[in-house]
């Protein structure tokens, strides 16, 4: 019998499947990678969901969807609002490169029931605007 998602197990970050995206990067250093995730409520027994992205061979950073920020109750649910109004949650890691050139960013699942819209990386100049900029063209 298969699992429902809800009923999944979950993995630990690094050890389950994950999503590969080859990149090119013409500068080193720190990049913000923006995660643009469908918006959700914790569920789940285990304590809310999550996933984990790295690049390369660099071990995952787990991160966790719907932590609390510190903000009190009133920021929080307006934070939801504009969530749910805007149809996703916008997630913002940083990661150290110390090369530009070829990487690959991995999105790890840790939970099943985290869905992945978009993914921006930032490695300065990113404007600002509304859902992330257009789609990057694919050159071969």
């Amino acid at each position: 019998m298969t699992p429902f998602p809800v009923t999944a197990p979950r993995f630990a970050p690094g050890t389950g499947p994950c999503l590969e995206y080859d990149l090119t990067l013409f500068t080193a250093g720190r990049v913000r990678l923006l995660t643009y995730l469908s918006p959700r409520n914790d569920v789940l027994p285990a304590g809310g969901p999550e996933f984990a992205v790295s690049f390369d061979d660099q071990p995952p950073q787990r991160v966790h969807i719907t932590g609390t920020t510190g903000a009190d109750a009133t920021a929080m649910n307006g934070a939801w609002e504009r969530q749910i109004s805007d149809n996703v949650i916008v997630i913002t890691t940083h990661h150290d490169l110390p090369v530009p050139g070829r990487h690959t960013l991995k999105v790890w699942m840790v939970d099943p029931t985290v869905i992945v819209q978009k993914l921006v990386t930032d490695t300065g100049g990113l404007r600002p605007s509304y859902l992330g900029p257009p789609e990057s063209l694919r050159l071969r």
